[in-house]
Parts: C-alpha cells; sequence; structure tokens
C-alpha cells in the first residue's frame, strides 16, 4: 500500500511539472491570447509561415529577419497570422512575433533552418498569404526552433483617471481613423508620400526604429504613434519646404508617462531636444532649416515609459524666412579665394544677406602669435557659427555655440596667412542681423638662457656690488691666479653631506646682472677690452638679440632674458625659469612662450617642464643649442683638472675651485645612460670603468660623492622621461671633443681621447644628439660650442623654427657630417711630470708651462693635470723641441702622440707617436729601427 502511494505521489509531481511548464503557452492568464499553433513549410519555393492565437490580440506585430534584411507584417484584431516569404539566401530566418493586448504584451521568436532548395531573390519580400487548414500536414515542414517565449510578469497597474466623455469621445474617433488608416496601408510596403498626403491623418507604420525607417511628417498637420514598448523609438521625418525655421511639438503623452523628444539633420546630427518630466508637452521651437533639406524627429520613452493603447501626438510647423538681407560692403567675400584682407583691421561689423551666404575674412601674421577672433552682437533668431582656417581652407579651430551664443576661437598658430569664416549655422532661423568681427594678436614671446658659465653675475660685498663674473681685466693681471673669482664663486656644502651649497667666503651674495633686466647679463661675458678683442669675443647672445628685434620682437614685452646663477643646481634655478615664463605671458598677453637655450640652457628647461608638468602647455616650443643632454666629460676634466670655460684668459686651477663644489657641474657629467652607451674612463684600450667607479675606485674619485648621486637622479629623470611639446635641437660640429680619457697604469695620469671633431668643441656629438623620443626635429651646423648663440646661420635657423618653417636653412644641414679635417697633439712625460716644450709655428715659439701666460688664436691648449692637449685650428703643424735652458743632464722622455685627418688610417685611434728629446723630435718607428 506505501509502494502504491508512493508511485501514484511521483506520477502526481511529474503531471505538475509538465503542465507548469506548458503554462506559459497553453494556460494564458485572463485576456492574454496564447499561441495554439505555430508552423513553417515550403511551398512552391516561398517560406510559409502561419501562426493561430486562442484568441484574437489586439495587435501582432511579426518581424522576419535574415541578416540586415528584415520585413515587418501587423496584424490587428485577427487570430490567424499568415504569411508568404521570398528570402534573400539560404541563412537561417530569425521570427520575432510581439503581441499587445490590454494585459500587457507577449514576445515568441523562432529561428528556422533553411534547405538549399529554397528560392532565394535579390530582394526579399513577406507578403501576407491566405490561411491553410492543412499547414500541420504539410510534407515540406520546417522545423521552428524557440529561441525566445516570454510573457512580462503581471504587474498592478496604477489607478488612472477616468477620462471624461469628451476625452472619451475624441479618443474613440482616433481609433476609427487608425482603423481606417491600417486598413489601407498596413498590409503592404510603406506608402509613399504621395499616399499619405491624401490621408486625412497620419498614423505610424512600424518598424519605424531608424532614420531608414522613418514615417512621414507633413507641414502644420498632426500625425499619431505610439511607444507600445519598453525601448521602443518612434522616427519621423518631414521635408523643409523653404528657408525659414521650423517648431516641433509633442503632445497628448499618456499620464504617468514620460516621452522625450529629439530633431536631426540628415547627417544624424542633433539640431534640438526637450526632455521635460513626466507627461509635460515637449517643444523645439527656432530650427533653421533650408528648402528640400531633409529634417527627422524621433520619440523615445524615458527609461520603462510605454504604452501600446494610447496615442501621442507630433506636429510640425514651418515659419518662412525673412528674406534676403542687402549685402554689407565687404562682399563679396563667399569663398576662399574673395576672402577679404582685413590689413590692419581690430574689428568690423558685417552680416549674413541669406541662410546660405558665408563670408571669408583674410589676416596675416609675421611671428608666431596668440589668436583670439570673436564674433558677437548675433540678433535673436541667428545661430552663427566661427571657423579659423589655414590657408588651404583646412579647419584649425571652431566655435560652434548654440544659437545667438557669441563665438571664440583662441589659438596659438605660426607666422603665415589665415582665414576666418562665418556662416549660419545648420540649426540657424533668418533674421535682418549684422555681426560684430574682432580679431587680437599677441606675438608668442621669446625667453633666451644661457648655458654654464654664460650669464654675468655681480657680488655685494659690505653693501658694495662689482662684477663677479666675468671681471676679465682680473685674469690678466698678476698675480695671475685670479684671486677675486676663486674668493666670491667657490662653494661649499652646508654641512659634510648635504647637496645644498653656500658661498665660501661669508657675507657675500652673488646674483646674475640686472642691468637692461637681464640682457647685459647675456650679450656679453665682458665689456672690458682690457684684453683686444675680449668684449667680441666674449659674446653670448648680442647677435642673436638684435636679429630678434629686427623681426619685430620688442624687449620686456616680446623678447626676454633669462641670467641665472648657473653654479647652482637646475632644480633650483627652474623656479626662476618659471617665474620669467609668467612674466613674458603677462607682458605679452600671450598664451605661451617659446624657450631658446644654448648647452646647459637645455637641462635647465627639461628640468623645469618635467618638474612642472603645468608649464609644459605654456610653451610653444624649445630651440636647444648644443644642449648636453647627456652630459660631457668637460665636466669631469672641470672637477679633476681644472677647466677655463673656453676663456683663453682664464686659468683652468680657478675653473677647478668653481667647479668643485658647483651641483650645476655634477649635473654635467656623463650620465648613466652615457657611459653605458660610450664609457669615458677606460683601464687600457679596451677594458672601460662603470659609472659606479666614479665613486668607488679612488683615483677615479670626484671631489663631493652626495652632489654625483644628486645628479644621476636628475639626469634618470631627463634622459627617459618625454616633453609634450615641440621641440628642436641644433647640433655643432667641427670640433675635436673630449671624448674621456685612458688612466696610465703606473703613472695614473689622465691621457684625454677626442673625436676626429664630429662634436663641437665641449659637447660630444652622443649628447648633444640626443633624443628619448621628444626631439621633433635636429639641426647640424658647424660651429664651436661657446660661438653657437652668435652664429648668423644658428640665428637664422632658430627664428625660421620660432615662424613655424623647420627646413634647414643656408649653411645648416638636416643630418650630421661625418669627415671632418683636424690636427691636434696629445703631449704627455714618461715619469708623470708636467711636460714642459716649446712649440714653433709660423715663425712664432711659445714655451708652454703648468700656469698659461700665452694664447695664440690659432691654437688651443688644454690642460689635463700633468697632461696638455694642443688642438691646431688651422690644421698647420707644429715644431716641438725642449725649452731652453734646460740643464737636467737626463730630462724625462716626452711623447708626442699626433692626431691627423692627413696621417693613414693606422694612427687614426691612438695616434702617431712621437718623441722628444735632447736630441730633438724623433717619430718612434724611426728610433726602433
Amino acid at each position: 500500500m506505501r509502494k502504491a502511494f508512493a508511485r501514484l505521489f511521483q506520477l502526481l509531481m511529474v503531471l505538475t511539472l509538465v503542465i507548469s511548464g506548458l503554462a506559459p503557452t497553453a494556460w494564458a492568464r485572463e485576456d492574454q491570447a496564447a499561441i495554439k499553433e505555430a508552423v513553417a513549410w515550403l511551398e512552391d519555393g516561398e517560406v510559409r509561415i502561419q501562426v493561430e492565437y486562442s484568441s484574437a490580440p489586439d495587435e501582432a506585430m511579426l518581424t522576419i529577419t535574415q541578416g540586415e534584411w528584415e520585413k515587418t507584417r501587423i496584424f490587428r484584431k485577427t487570430a490567424r497570422l499568415s504569411v508568404a516569404a521570398s528570402p534573400e539566401s539560404h541563412e537561417a530566418i530569425h521570427v520575432m512575433l510581439v503581441t499587445s493586448s490590454k494585459r500587457g504584451e507577449q514576445q515568441h521568436q523562432w529561428e528556422i533552418e533553411l534547405p538549399k532548395k529554397v528560392e532565394t531573390v535579390e530582394k526579399g519580400e513577406v507578403r501576407k498569404a491566405d490561411w491553410d487548414k492543412k499547414a500541420s500536414r504539410k510534407k515540406n515542414q520546417l522545423e521552428m526552433i524557440i529561441v525566445e517565449d516570454s510573457i512580462p510578469p503581471e504587474k498592478e497597474e496604477p489607478a488612472e483617471q477616468e477620462p471624461d466623455d469628451e476625452a472619451k469621445e475624441d479618443t474613440s474617433q482616433l481609433e476609427d481613423l487608425a482603423k481606417e488608416f491600417y486598413e489601407k496601408y498596413a498590409d503592404g510596403e510603406k506608402p509613399t508620400e504621395a499616399d499619405l498626403r491624401s490621408s486625412r491623418v497620419v498614423f505610424e507604420i512600424e518598424p519605424n526604429d531608424t532614420m531608414k525607417k522613418a514615417d512621414w511628417l507633413f507641414d502644420k498637420q498632426d500625425a499619431f504613434g505610439k511607444i507600445g514598448k519598453s525601448g521602443d523609438v518612434d522616427y519621423w521625418k518631414i521635408r523643409a519646404t523653404e528657408n525659414g525655421t521650423m517648431n516641433v511639438s509633442l503632445r497628448d503623452i499618456p499620464i504617468k508617462q514620460n516621452y522625450q523628444l529629439y530633431v536631426f539633420d540628415a547627417d544624424g546630427r542633433e539640431l534640438g531636444r526637450s526632455e521635460l518630466a513626466g507627461n509635460a508637452d515637449e517643444t523645439i521651437e527656432g530650427i533653421g532649416v533650408e528648402r528640400r533639406e531633409w529634417y527627422y524627429v524621433m520619440v523615445k520613452g524615458e527609461g520603462n515609459s510605454h504604452n501600446p493603447h494610447l496615442y501621442y501626438r507630433l506636429r510640425t510647423d514651418f515659419q518662412s524666412a525673412q528674406g534676403d538681407v542687402k549685402p554689407d560692403e565687404y562682399e563679396p567675400n563667399n569663398s576662399l579665394a574673395d576672402a577679404y584682407d582685413m590689413g590692419d583691421e581690430q574689428s568690423l561689423t558685417a552680416n549674413l544677406h541669406s541662410l546660405k551666404d558665408v563670408d571669408f575674412y583674410r589676416f596675416s601674421l609675421k611671428r608666431t602669435s596668440t589668436v583670439i577672433v570673436r564674433l558677437g552682437e548675433i540678433p535673436n533668431g541667428m545661430d552663427m557659427d566661427l571657423y579659423l582656417l589655414d590657408e588651404k581652407g583646412r579647419t584649425i579651430g571652431r566655435s560652434e555655440k548654440s544659437k545667438n551664443a557669441n563665438e571664440e576661437i583662441t589659438s596659438n598658430i605660426d607666422a603665415g596667412t589665415y582665414v576666418i569664416k562665418v556662416m549660419a549655422a545648420r540649426s540657424s532661423g533668418f533674421t535682418a542681423n549684422s555681426y560684430k568681427l574682432s580679431l587680437e594678436t599677441h606675438t608668442i614671446p621669446v625667453i633666451l638662457i644661457p648655458g654654464i658659465g654664460g650669464s654675468r653675475l655681480e657680488v655685494e660685498e659690505n653693501g658694495i656690488i662689482s662684477e663677479a663674473w666675468l671681471a676679465i681685466g682680473r685674469t690678466v693681471l698678476p698675480p695671475y691666479n685670479d684671486p677675486q673669482h676663486r674668493r666670491v664663486l667657490s662653494l661649499m656644502p652646508v654641512d659634510g653631506k648635504s647637496i645644498e651649497v653656500k658661498p665660501r667666503t661669508k657675507g657675500i651674495r652673488v646674483f646674475p646682472e640686472r642691468a637692461n633686466e637681464g640682457f647685459s647679463a647675456i650679450e656679453y661675458l665682458t665689456y672690458n677690452d682690457a684684453v683686444p678683442t675680449a668684449h667680441e669675443k666674449s659674446e653670448q647672445y648680442a647677435s642673436m638679440v638684435k636679429e630678434l628685434k629686427k623681426q619685430g620682437y620688442a624687449q620686456h614685452r616680446t623678447l626676454f632674458a633669462m641670467p641665472y646663477d648657473w653654479r647652482y643646481s637646475s632644480a633650483d634655478n627652474a623656479k626662476f625659469l618659471k617665474e620669467k615664463i609668467d612674466v613674458a605671458l603677462r607682458n605679452s598677453k600671450a598664451q605661451q612662450v617659446h624657450l631658446v637655450a644654448h648647452s646647459m640652457g637645455g637641462l635647465l628647461v627639461r628640468e623645469t617642464l618635467l618638474s612642472n608638468p603645468s608649464y609644459q602647455s605654456k610653451v610653444n616650443r624649445v630651440i636647444y643649442m648644443g644642449t648636453p643632454f647627456l652630459g660631457s666629460p668637460r665636466a669631469y676634466q672641470a672637477i679633476q683638472f681644472g677647466y677655463d670655460f673656453g676663456i683663453v684668459t682664464f686659468l683652468s686651477q680657478t675653473g677647478k675651485i668653481i667647479a668643485e663644489y658647483a651641483p650645476a657641474v655634477y649635473e654635467l657629467l656623463p650620465s648613466k645612460k652615457y657611459v653605458s652607451n660610450t664609457p669615458f674612463l677606460w683601464k687600457n684600450q679596451k677594458e672601460p670603468y662603470s659609472y659606479q667607479d666614479l665613486t668607488s675606485v679612488k683615483h677615479l674619485q670626484l671631489i663631493y660623492e652626495p652632489l654625483v648621486h644628486q645628479a644621476s637622479k636628475l639626469h634618470e629623470k631627463w634622459d627617459n622621461r618625454q616633453i609634450k611639446v615641440p621641440q628642436y635641437s641644433i647640433v655643432g660640429q667641427g670640433h675635436s671633443t673630449l671624448l674621456g680619457y685612458f688612466v696610465h697604469p703606473q703613472t695614473k695620469n689622465f691621457v684625454p681621447y677626442y673625436d676626429n671633431q664630429a662634436g663641437d668643441g665641449t659637447v660630444p656629438y652622443e649628447s648633444a644628439n640626443y633624443s628619448s623620443g621628444d626631439i621633433k626635429k635636429k639641426f647640424y651646423v658647424n660651429g664651436e660650442h661657446a660661438a653657437l648663440p652668435r652664429i648668423p646661420q644658428v640665428i637664422h635657423q632658430v627664428i625660421n623654427l620660432l615662424n613655424g618653417n623647420d627646413k634647414a636653412s643656408d649653411g645648416v644641414r638636416s643630418s650630421a657630417a661625418k669627415n671632418f679635417d683636424y690636427l691636434y697633439y696629445i703631449i704627455s712625460s714618461e715619469d708623470g711630470s708636467f711636460p714642459n716644450v716649446t712649440i714653433q709655428k709660423d715663425g712664432r715659439e711659445m714655451t708652454i708651462e703648468p700656469e698659461p701666460k700665452e694664447w695664440w688664436d690659432d691654437l688651443s691648449v688644454e690642460y689635463h693635470g700633468n697632461v696638455l692637449a694642443i688642438h691646431v685650428l688651422d690644421k698647420q703643424p707644429l715644431s716641438f723641441q725642449l725649452p731652453e735652458g734646460s740643464n737636467q743632464e737626463r730630462p724625462p722622455r716626452i711623447t708626442v702622440r699626433r692626431f691627423s685627418s692627413e696621417d693613414p688610417k693606422r694612427y687614426r685611434e691612438e695616434g702617431r707617436p712621437f718623441i722628444l728629446g735632447p736630441d730633438g723630435f724623433i717619430e718612434e718607428e724611426e728610433m726602433s729601427r
């Protein structure tokens, strides 16, 4: 008995599950039409589809899709749907059936796989067909695979206000009109414009959810539609009959629904929208239209808003334009070729004489400038747009505000010719009008930034201000050790491990010379001719300043000098460059500046812009000249042995005293990236020292290790990060440049080695030519490092770049040169002592001693501890001998290595060796014979 009961219980459970699974289609809730049968088969090459309901729904929308082809048929108040489809291909057909009734919606979806024997047509069609009672018994049955079969959950509808008798009567009349309309048009293809013009009223015909499927609208005639389900969208289209404006209204939105209204042009650009809350009427007014152009209106429900039973009412009304306005005095200016030349005019008043009128105005800039174009005083009813074009008509700026709002374009543009374009917006109406056009131009200012040693410095001591750098008279008078420069320019750490430094001499204050707002500090390094031509040879930026003024730049308004105390870190001096940029922007009223930097000035620029990214947008261009991006072995020379800064009257030892605690000199040391690519210190010809050896190998160590580490950190940033500003680099070539040292294993002397004039004499080519990927273009010129800012070809190239012309100017190359003539000698003593020698050239004679007292224009003598390097600038050979009066019985043997482009290739790297002894100047190869 117990087993029988268990079996009965199991049977009842199975039946319950089966019946509940059938409930959505077999037991529809009250007043909800359920599908009794859905059948598909092949007949006469067509696909036949029939669906039968248990009761007739209010409306059934059958959509058949195959790829991009889609057709829809609507059935009203019928329980039987029958169609015949001629497909475009043998792809599967997707069938969707949406049923609407008073209780809500149902959605059913099927997929039908087609056999190869189905006939296809070029343009797929779906037509209504007669009902076939024998459909379920047809031989060529097609399986209808259910994709979706759902009935939305029933929800409690909020009580709605009962319509009054008049509203009921209007609804009834509208339903009668709808029935008449759909009986006439819904069974076939969408009606044409001509068909609908004869209709008393227009209703939507689904599908109309895209612009391509939009229904017709007519001027001053109501149209009706329904947002029948959540997410439904209705598109309508209308063609303007004349120029003017269009008003669109959406009314009779069902209670407790929220419908929204939008208007687009034929390209899909939005011209207006109305998105009021609730069922308030939506209105868009004053949309400018052009005769015979298409416009599209979209109605949609916000969120889940919809009502499948009640219609909304849509209406469009056109208003004619007021006619053409008499052309202004600047006409004809309707094309780029006919643009009115503004000349020196800063503002003008003109008008558009029709919606299609376009006004062009031409203006020219002699210098790269910030340009501000304004369009104002636009009357109500007009919507004008403003454009800035280049000479070829390409748009480089635009302002397209709505209605009659003022338009404005601000742009930083290069020297050249430009065009302003004024026209009516697509949404503009037309009315009698005038507008005011104004143009402001502000030259983008130039800031000139020198390198290390390139700013004159002053010192204040006991209330008295005097020259600190470069007091040239003090360098050529006894005693030659130049005590003034050593006393006022030497620095020391604040404490034993600090990277912060202070003057070694108490009670003094050193600062850049302030005369003429800094220009005196950067044009020349000395204004004293105690040494003939010293003033001329100390020139820095004087010639460039003169040429820039000829180009129209004005000092203190669009041309600025940036002197600074070059001994200190670029991280410290960056705040002064930021201040100078802000002053230049304020004085010039421009929105950007140009930065022109020589040598270490380029590192100051990189530090300023990388550590202060907000300032990158304030810079239009950076132009570098001879910048040692990765550092230079000259800095190592300056700290270890001293350097004369390229000034012939300056003692190297004085340079060493200034350099030993100067953060800027350490920041000019070859960086890790430089050393990893091109080692500059060698144990021998094949084994280099590493970057870490600078602080760990005793005879290589520099004076102050904390500044080495500080410089390394800064170069990590400078060498690897990019600046988002257009940057250009001018690289000097044609001068033998120190590349590093071989350290003699016994004497520990540092023997210098040089390139074959690929660099500029101070900065190696590999460093000046480096880019972390943010240099836009590089240029190459034959020129010595310190002279680059005053070389005419460089000045011309700088001016071209400031104006936006990046072609190489005369005398400047767009690629590096490789072969140069060169001649230099490396002189050292076999026992490591200083090699006193006498040189002879062109009938002149000079004895070289540890403290130099003589210089020639055609020679450059460098001191590297007890090793000498003599560069012959005119490439004429020298003669060598021991100085007269040398009374040593056995003087040390002196080695002279000659490096010459005239010597055979085998001497190019190690030089041609000679021995200088009591018996004269003898080539080593001759001695070995």
